[in-house]
């Protein structure tokens, strides 16, 4: 299972050539993992990072650019897990539009598991290995683009 949210590319998200400004599209998936704790998980994202103290920052990214994203188009942000560590979560990001299956962009990131007091790396918690497991997608269908 995977989950996507529509998003809307406004006038400032444009760069001169009339396409999506490229920082923009990475932006939007990472708004789409906030909104993804919060719809999907029930979780707000800054209830994880201030309560819990618990953290998914970053550490390798890997994208891929399609097709172009212009102002007025309405993608849809598709989410998914490629892999599951013991202190790490590997996230699929895609955009589509149109009905279309044909990504726009791609992105896979790979994040670290921190305690947000000290910025120290720690174990994936349990509860939260469990609630990301319906999202685990196999590699061969994290969508290609070409």
């Amino acid at each position: 299972m995977t989950w996507s949210a529509r998003t809307r590319y406004r006038f400032g998200d444009i760069d001169d050539a009339g396409i999506a400004y490229y920082p923009k599209l990475l932006h939007y998936f990472h708004c789409a993992f906030e909104d993804w704790w919060g719809d999907a998980l029930q979780h707000p994202y800054a209830r994880l990072l201030h309560d819990d103290k618990l953290g998914f920052p970053a550490v390798k990214l890997e994208a891929e650019f399609f097709s172009p994203v212009r102002y007025g188009d309405e993608p849809r942000v598709h989410l998914g897990i490629l892999r599951l560590g013991t202190g790490s979560v590997e996230f699929a990001f895609w955009m589509t539009k149109d009905g279309s299956d044909k990504p726009l962009c791609r992105a896979r990131v790979l994040t670290a598991t921190v305690d947000m007091g000290t910025k120290q790396k720690r174990a994936l918690p349990e509860v939260w290995r469990q609630r990301f497991q319906p999202f685990v997608m196999r590699e061969e269908d994290f969508p290609r683009g070409r």
